[in-house]
């Protein structure tokens, strides 16, 4: 199954892939096309479920959802690229890694777990049944209020409607088989596998996904660098000069 894709900047430049949070789309990185399709070539993909992706068949982990992304950029003539995935894109990025390394040149993990936890899984549990039940609305103002810091979501209206819209427009089964499988997550045993150059970015102020666990995971792995950015969970929004001179530079091998 292919993806929908975006690719921006030169054909002959770096490709530079990103994997998007759950309930956003392509248009998440929309910062980062600005500020990096001049030096790479900038290759959005809408995750199943997401954008203008439809959805993998019933069951489909996290495997699935990697060789999706893998077959969409081979089908784009993109065969080695470094990958930048966020959240749930990140835990996409991992299998992207180990069941694809040898297209993997670099790995940018950004704010997200590599396990989830019994009480935490039980949380995604609850957010199913309450889309299921009463729709994606649901999860509108409790995402952004894990999502942003309360200065930066005071002060940048535009930007929270931005995402906002996101979340609207993500179809209530593509939030459910994501959250199904963030449910079900554990990486921890596949990380020392990681054997290329990795770049683990927490928020400092991220409460989905603490510095300290994201930390702990990143010492698994044998290559990985740790970094913090001045943000919440969407670093790539409430940082976004940051977020993207920091993956420049790794990706450069500065």
């Amino acid at each position: 199954m292919t993806l929908a894709i975006h690719i921006d900047g030169p054909a002959g430049a770096p490709p530079l892939v990103f994997l998007h949070a759950i309930a956003t789309s392509a248009a998440l990185w929309r910062p980062q096309v600005e500020q990096l399709s001049q030096r790479f070539r900038v290759v959005r993909v809408d995750l199943p479920g997401h954008g203008a992706s439809a959805l993998l068949p019933e069951g489909a982990g996290f495997a699935d959802y990697a060789d999706a992304v893998a077959e969409t950029l081979s089908t784009h003539g993109i065969d080695r690229f470094s990958l930048v995935g966020m959240s749930f894109g990140a835990m996409v990025a991992m299998q992207v890694a180990l069941r694809h390394a040898a297209r993997v040149e670099r790995l940018v993990l950004a704010c997200c777990a590599a396990r989830t936890p019994p009480p935490v899984a039980a949380m995604w549990h609850e957010r199913i049944a309450m889309v299921e039940r009463e729709g994606i609305e649901t999860q509108v103002e409790t995402s952004l209020d894990r999502w942003f810091t309360p200065d930066f979501a005071a002060a940048s209206p535009q930007t929270l409607d931005g995402v906002r819209g996101m979340i609207r427009q993500t179809p209530a089964a593509g939030f459910v088989a994501a959250a199904r499988i963030i449910a079900t997550l554990d990486h921890m045993a596949l990380l020392p596998k990681l054997a290329m150059p990795c770049l683990v970015l927490a928020g400092a102020e991220d409460k989905a996904a603490a510095p300290a666990m994201m930390q702990d995971f990143a010492a698994h792995i044998p290559t990985a660098r740790f970094a913090t950015l001045p943000a919440a969970h969407l670093a790539n929004l409430e940082a976004p000069d940051a977020f993207g001179e920091m993956i420049a530079r790794f990706v450069e091998g500065q």
